[in-house]
């Protein structure tokens, strides 16, 4: 009886010690939105909808000094959204894992750096954002490295399972420079590789002075499956009229190489937000012409019109 006393404290004890080592805190915060689109080619879909986000945020240090967070979010009562993050000592750089709703570093850092008050141009007109520098890579779990300092970034993601059917990774690379002796000026560039899906080059700079920020990017996808090659151009424009409104405007287009029977898909589009408090007033307008490159596609004309309260 002694003995298993003895045990029973011993584990107790040992449970507590790792307990207090990694102790931390976590905070919970939420929003609600009140969202009104209309689509030129949905006439039978109710435009009314309601979202609802709550998102947990977990945080601490170790004793060397690496901090962490992890984060969960619940959209309607589904676990949508997770990742885990290791900030590490000496500014050595974030190790990063993502579970299935976005890359963890690498392409997915400079994506789009085109500035837009509300959606991008090329949203909620369909479900295939062609010309993007991820529109082709997966979202299943990954692992992403970044480090930043003197005005540069750099980062890596790895995924040893993008296409679920076995032996088919995919890895990425993105960076960042904030140009010496020209203020708000960013160079930014990017490469993907996929075994099953694409390889992916990207080059943008975007640039601010005062409340005006302009971007331009540039972006090739090649393909390794029957699709067609893609090369996007994609521009744009915000202006912080004041610390409460935003507005943007801007334009893309994705040429479809090599096929003598697609024409260039064009998106263009207008955003803007309004923020008093916890509350933002979001608005966008955007065209898409030549869906997919067929010219014999009706163009789609999309309003959205959103109310989102945060908490």
């Amino acid at each position: 009886m002694n003995k298993l006393r003895k045990i029973g404290l011993t584990a107790l004890g040992a449970s507590l010690v790792v307990s207090s080592a990694y102790a931390g805190e976590l905070s919970v915060s939420g929003s609600a939105t009140l969202d009104y689109t209309s689509r030129s080619n949905g006439s039978n879909s109710n435009p009314l909808s309601m979202g609802n986000s709550v998102k947990f945020t977990g945080s601490g240090e170790l004793d060397n000094g690496t901090t962490f967070t992890a984060y969960w979010e619940l959209d309607n009562d589904v676990m949508d959204d997770y990742n885990m993050n290791f900030g590490l000592p000496n500014d050595m750089g974030t190790i990063t894992f993502i579970g299935d709703s976005g890359l963890a570093g690498g392409i997915g850092k400079v994506a789009d750096i085109v500035p837009t008050a509300f959606e991008e141009v090329y949203d909620v007109t369909d479900a295939v954002d062609n010309g993007i520098a991820t529109y082709t890579l997966s979202t299943n779990p990954n692992i992403g490295y970044t480090w930043s300092g003197a005005g540069l970034m750099i980062s890596a993601h790895y995924n040893p399972e993008a296409s679920g059917t076995g032996a088919n990774s995919e890895t990425s690379y993105g960076a960042t420079y904030e140009v010496p002796g020209m203020d708000g000026l960013m160079i930014a560039g990017g490469i993907a590789s996929s075994d099953v899906n694409s390889d992916i080059n990207t080059l943008g700079a975007k640039y601010t002075v005062g409340g005006v920020t302009a971007a331009y990017q540039w972006t090739e996808t090649d393909k390794t499956t029957t699709n067609v090659d893609q090369i996007g151009t994609h521009y744009g424009i915000s202006f912080a009229m004041n610390e409460n409104l935003t507005v943007s405007a801007g334009r893309q287009e994705t040429e479809f190489k090599d096929s003598p029977t697609l024409v260039d898909e064009t998106n263009t589009g207008f955003s803007a937000s309004y923020t008093m408090g916890g509350m933002t007033i979001g608005a966008t307008l955007n065209e898409q012409e030549n869906t997919n490159g067929s010219s014999t596609a009706k163009d789609v004309q999309t309003s959205i019109l959103n109310l989102a309260f945060a908490f």
